[in-house]
């Protein structure tokens, strides 16, 4: 229990520090550029926000014996995929929690800013409404592209979960890191598992090599 509180604490810690530098540098370059671009950096924190919850619920929707196949084939990216759905409870809070609440918290700041340079325009009758409208289309945005992703994330599971996977072993192909010790260990797992008629993690036995 203490190192789960600690682990849980250093969370709250990093999102804090994080949500709040990120906060206010967002706000401040949206406030020293024009509102069109300022836009532009809304949309992508929004877009970033969407697709972290779509990679988190594939997470824990994905189903192990497919990716655990792929992986024993040597599949490209599914060791990595592999290791994102036996992980999934650490992905989905990495991914659902700590990067969507920092998107929530950036995008409302670039929001207020955008509102604000709104409202300091020349008075018309839409720069009086410009805050409850740009907030409005935030969370409608958010709630909207969220729920939509959800949906993807759950019926196109292993497929999202297999793409993350050959994104992080491009990465690492092209920075030069090559595939990680724990990656490496659930690709070796997997290929002993088709080899020895292991078991997946929903109790279906493989078959003998």
């Amino acid at each position: 229990m203490p190192e789960r509180l600690g682990r849980i604490l250093a969370i709250g810690l990093w999102t804090l520090v994080l949500s709040a530098a990120l906060s206010s540098s967002s706000g401040a370059l949206a406030g020293t550029v024009n509102i069109g671009f300022s836009i532009a950096v809304l949309i992508a924190i929004i877009s970033a926000g969407i697709l972290f919850d779509i990679i988190g619920t594939a997470a824990t929707a994905a189903s192990e014996a497919p990716i655990n196949a792929m992986a024993a084939n040597r599949v490209y990216g599914a060791p990595e995929a592999l290791a994102i759905v036996r992980n999934a409870p650490a992905v989905a809070n990495l991914c659902n929690d700590f990067v969507g609440d920092i998107c929530g918290t950036v995008s409302g700041a670039v929001g207020a800013t955008i509102a604000i340079n709104a409202a300091l325009a020349p008075g018309t009758l839409a720069a009086k409404f410009a805050s409850t409208a740009v907030i409005a289309l935030i969370s409608a945005a958010t709630v909207a592209g969220k729920a939509a992703g959800k949906a993807f994330a759950i019926e196109s599971a292993n497929n999202v979960v297999l793409a993350v996977g050959r994104t992080v072993a491009t990465f690492h192909r092209c920075f030069g890191g090559g595939r990680s010790t724990a990656l490496s260990r659930s690709g070796g797992a997997a290929r002993s598992s088709k080899g020895n008629g292991g078991s997946d993690r929903n109790g279906r036995n493989g078959g003998n090599a």
